[in-house]
């Protein structure tokens, strides 16, 4: 993406990752020729990629998960209504043997009535056992199918790298909580904006792979910092985010500063290497969701504190009461 000069945000991220990972060869041959086009990669020719190659590929899924699982419903209610037809057509077998019993007292007469019943009889033990059988596959493929797509969903709002919640995950999450927060008002609800202060230059000085490791070591502070009590999410590049439901101002900034202490002991080696990096800070800005406000003012604010953060020298906590903590 910095070679081609490609605007890093979270959905050239996920197409770029899935050219590196080579998921998609046709997806491959296109940002190809595009680059060989443009030397670059314009906006708009990635936001078609992206719909057809990332979001498509997921809808497709979705919808073939559905198709399969639509198909196993209406086998099993073909198989449950030819079972419904066997069991009424055994019942009156049965009722008419019975009558044939009334009415024949011939020893071979009733051997061979006895014989068709054991007969109907076998074939009827035979067809429930089928139907347990068709009920037994079709509760293992829903089961594997639930799985399926268990694992698709999870995928799609996990970062690849991170391992942590991506942007799609944060936005589904965020809307979730801004959602219960308007059913009861009085329940407050904090967001953490954070980013790596000057992780471009590490970028630069130590290559990717090591920026790589740096990244992942950050959303582990997050992951540790917030155990429990918060939801952690990628934004994009070295940009995270934290949502804090039931914390007020006050609760939010103390877990920002935990962060932000925890990112400034942090260390890290270089790769065959006992020397460790620079020392890694982080600038964080905290905001308070405020009733009925959107999602986007929301995390406006939140992003205009970190603004502040950066602003007033890097490696410090700003709030929504300007206060900052160094």
């Amino acid at each position: 993406m910095v070679k081609h000069g490609v605007e890093p945000n979270p959905r050239n991220f996920s197409l770029w990752y899935a050219y590196v990972a080579k998921s998609n060869l046709k997806l491959n041959e296109e940002l190809d020729q595009v680059i060989a086009k443009y030397g670059t990669c314009p906006a708009g020719n990635s936001a078609d990629l992206f719909r057809r190659y990332i979001i498509d590929d997921e809808v497709d899924f979705s919808q073939r998960v559905q198709a399969q699982l639509g198909e196993v419903v209406n086998s099993l209610s073909q198989q449950s209504h030819d079972m419904s037809e066997g069991s009424e057509q055994y019942q009156s077998f049965l009722e008419q043997g019975i009558e044939n019993l009334k009415q024949h007292h011939n020893e071979n007469d009733l051997k061979t009535i006895l014989s068709s019943l054991l007969d109907q009889t076998r074939q009827a033990t035979e067809m429930t056992q089928q139907f347990q059988c068709q009920i037994n596959a079709a509760h293992v493929e829903i089961s594997n199918l639930r799985k399926e797509l268990q694992s698709i969903q999870k995928e799609v709002t996990l970062d690849a790298l991170t391992k942590i919640n991506n942007r799609r995950g944060f936005d589904t999450r965020l809307q979730h909580e801004i959602d219960q927060q308007a059913v009861n008002p009085s329940r407050p609800l904090a967001l953490i904006v954070t980013d790596i202060d000057h992780f471009k230059r590490c970028n630069d000085k130590y290559g990717h792979v090591l920026g790589d490791k740096i990244l992942q070591s950050f959303a582990k502070v997050l992951e540790h910092c917030c155990d429990g009590v918060g939801f952690c999410a990628r934004y994009g590049g070295e940009e995270f985010v934290v949502i804090l439901p039931d914390h007020n101002l006050a609760q939010a900034a103390g877990i920002a500063e935990k962060i932000r202490l925890t990112t400034e002991r942090m260390k890290i080696k270089q790769r065959d290497q006992e020397e460790t990096v620079d020392q890694l800070t982080t600038s964080l800005g905290v905001a308070l969701y405020q009733p009925g406000e959107s999602t986007i003012s929301f995390i406006e604010r939140a992003d205009h504190y970190l603004y502040q953060a950066k602003e007033g020298g890097r490696n410090q906590v700003v709030a929504e009461s300007q206060e900052i903590t160094n």
